[in-house]
């Protein structure tokens, strides 16, 4: 039991790692590298195997966290068609949303929503305070609401191998 609960608090913090990479490299360049979202689809692949081997049927393992992260891709892609969302913001919550699976995915969509707007809002006082009206200035980062929805996920996880 303590080698199972081991493996996911590993699984759990390597993933809030790549989300602080991600959240970083967002508001640094306005770009989220596949390579970061890729490294949390693999963390998932482990994930599910922990799971498998410990007994978890495969509906709860894999297949209703594929169908949430294909939700929220869907969705998202809906939103890069129309240029509200960029393609690598996409891909990693889409990513992320593999980890929150059906219990905690209509969560994780909310709170990056709710902080997204916070990010936008943010980004719309600095902008009109600096007087910064570069390109850069006005792309909003959402892959630092989608890490701190991710960070959520995982905090939550690790608690309840906890419990």
């Amino acid at each position: 039991m303590q080698a199972t609960t081991a493996i996911y608090t590993g699984i759990f913090v390597a993933v809030a790692v790549v989300l602080i990479l991600a959240a970083i490299e967002d508001l640094k360049t306005r770009r989220i590298a596949n390579r970061l979202s890729l490294i949390l689809v693999g963390l998932f692949g482990v994930t599910v195997a922990a799971d498998l081997l410990s007994g978890t049927n495969v509906m709860a393992a894999l297949v209703w966290p594929i169908v949430v992260g294909g939700s929220v891709f869907l969705v998202g892609l809906a939103l890069f068609a129309t240029g509200a969302m960029g393609g690598g913001d996409v891909k990693l919550m889409s990513a992320v949303a593999l980890f929150a699976g059906p219990d905690l995915g209509l969560s994780f969509v909310l709170y990056v929503a709710v902080i997204g707007g916070i990010v936008a809002l943010a980004l719309l006082a600095w902008s009109r305070w600096s007087k910064d009206k570069s390109e850069h200035s006005v792309k909003v980062p959402y892959g630092v609401a989608i890490s701190a929805g991710g960070l959520w996920i995982c905090f939550h996880q690790i608690s309840a191998l906890s419990t």
